[in-house]
């Protein structure tokens, strides 16, 4: 696990250090949140909210948004910036010279209206190096956000624990895949709040499965609530976990009512209080319109029009067709995608893990035998469609309004990236049993690799997009560029060798992990 904590932090600071600024999801508009939170303590309530340093650092970088919110990289993958033959780039000096007032001299209207954590947290990353040019800023804001991409992987060897209690391998498998998963590493090191929202949500995955197994305790109760409290100060959408976590709480009310002891009852009692008096403050119910706005105050009567039903097909195909595929990597402004036989390769993947969830769910039925793992499965299947189905009316009331879709993306549905991947992973070990038998422990460490050539593929895939990769000489020189001074020259190369030894001596570590397990069980 130390190996891997090593690798996967490597790996993500080859994405951090090849990312040129501004090229995760809306990061200048999200930075903007940040940086007006340090320089001013919170954004301001009217526009402009984005400063001059800010601004210029768009027009020189290519990412500022026309009328219709494209920049030069929207639709138009082949875009790269012109580059000098250095280490700085030709407008380089221009934003590094620009006065600390420029950070405070808003000019435009840009910054993200999330709530307040994650940008708190990031102020304080800016502030450390208030000191440093505009790009150190940045990545020191990038570096919060792998922190909690690295608590995230570790938490998810917790939960491969809980849901692979009776195997060594699998956790390890688990916890592998989703810090090699490269469009997760991409939304995870950005200047975003989607890597706190991600690891939060994991938090109350890891919870739910507590308590689904091992019972209702006022720790787990009280871990919960706070979690729940960070998630909803993090992102708006984050009550989307209330409903989640009510199944496991509710299912051991019924099925120990007698053993719950009454300061849970109690606890339990008074946050259903608390959420219903919250409808009745003005305060929260102007949160809760802020929240509804984009959807004007749904009215659910509507679901039952033919338009709903439309409205599901056409989520379905597009899902398929689109969100699918960008769950799996959507990089350069939406422009960017990887080779397309990488998308072949997982669909077929997909279907085999399909193929073993419904020989797995035949066996359940045929032996008439329920495990503690089959209730985690069912669970995990639940929140994943449940949350799925938000989605799916959030965005059919946003058509309703505006007669255009919102334009749902893949990263959206990484907060359950842990229990989309154990799903998938019950599905292949299912089937690897049925194919390989006995060896079906070693058949895993395939999924492992192809996962990290998969990662490697995709970063070098971006990479090459905007940098020449003809020569190493070049290539530094250009990924140099609108870069902190620790990020120059060849220790860019130094760290992506560095991420290529530290993958192979994981993946070797794991398969003679991987073998002398499996010679124990011979």
């Amino acid at each position: 696990m130390k190996l891997l904590s090593v690798a996967a932090f490597f790996n993500a600071l080859s994405w951090i250090i090849l990312i040129p600024i501004w090229q995760y999801p809306d990061e200048q508009a999200h930075f903007a949140q940040v940086q007006d939170v340090a320089e001013l303590g919170s954004v301001p309530k009217m526009p402009p909210d984005t400063s001059l340093e800010i601004a210029l650092s768009e027009e020189i970088l290519g990412t500022t948004r026309d009328e219709f919110g494209n920049n030069k990289f929207t639709y138009h993958p082949e875009y790269k910036l012109t580059y000098a033959p250095g280490f700085s780039g030709p407008q380089e000096s221009a934003i590094a010279s620009l006065p600390k007032s420029a950070r405070t001299q808003l000019v435009k209207r840009e910054a993200t209206l999330n709530p307040p954590l994650y940008y708190f947290v990031g102020a304080f990353s800016y502030k450390l190096f208030y000191g440093s040019s505009l790009s150190s800023r940045v990545y020191a804001a990038r570096f919060v956000s792998a922190i909690f991409f690295l608590t995230t992987i570790a938490l998810s060897y917790q939960i491969g624990s809980l849901i692979f209690a009776k195997n060594k391998i699998l956790p390890l498998v688990l916890v592998s895949l989703v810090a090699f998963k490269p469009m997760m590493v991409f939304a995870s090191t950005g200047v975003l709040p989607d890597t706190l929202t991600n690891f939060l949500f994991t938090l109350i995955l890891f919870f739910s499965l507590k308590i689904l197994s091992s019972g209702l305790t006022i720790l787990r109760l009280l871990g919960l609530i706070v979690v729940l409290i960070l998630g909803i100060l993090t992102r708006q959408q984050f009550i989307i976990a209330i409903p989640i976590v009510s199944l496991p709480i509710v299912y051991q009310l019924i099925k120990n009512w007698r053993r719950i002891n009454r300061p849970i009852l109690m606890i339990l009692s008074l946050v259903v209080l608390v959420i219903f008096w919250s409808f009745f403050v003005p305060q929260l119910a102007q949160v809760r319109s802020r929240i509804l706005a984009e959807m004007n105050q749904p009215n659910l009567i509507l679901i039952f029009n033919p338009k709903f039903l439309e409205h599901i097909g056409w989520t379905i195909n597009h899902s398929i067709a689109e969100v699918l595929p960008w769950y799996w990597g959507v990089y350069k402004w939406l422009s960017l995608t990887v080779p397309h036989i990488n998308y072949q390769v997982i669909n077929r993947i997909i279907a085999l893990a399909l193929l073993g969830l419904i020989i797995r769910f035949f066996l359940i039925f045929k032996n008439k035998r329920f495990t503690n793992q089959d209730l985690i499965l069912l669970f995990m299947i639940f929140a994943s469609a449940f949350y799925f189905l938000v989605f799916l009316i959030w965005d059919y009331f946003f058509r309703l309004r505006y007669g255009y879709s919102f334009g749902i993306q893949g990263r959206y549905f990484f907060p359950l990236v842990v229990a989309h991947l154990s799903i998938l992973l019950m599905g292949l070990f299912q089937i690897f049993e049925v194919i390989f038998k006995r060896y079906a422990k070693l058949a895993t460490l395939m999924i492992v690799f192809l996962m990290i050539i998969f990662n490697d593929v995709s970063l070098a895939h971006v990479s090459s997009s905007y940098y020449d990769t003809s020569s190493f000489t070049t290539f530094v020189n250009q990924a140099s560029q609108y870069k902190p001074v620790l990020f120059k020259g060849n220790i860019i190369l130094a760290i992506l060798l560095s991420t290529f030894i530290l993958q192979s001596l994981f993946l070797l570590n794991l398969a003679k992990y991987i073998s002398a397990v499996a010679k124990k069980r011979t």
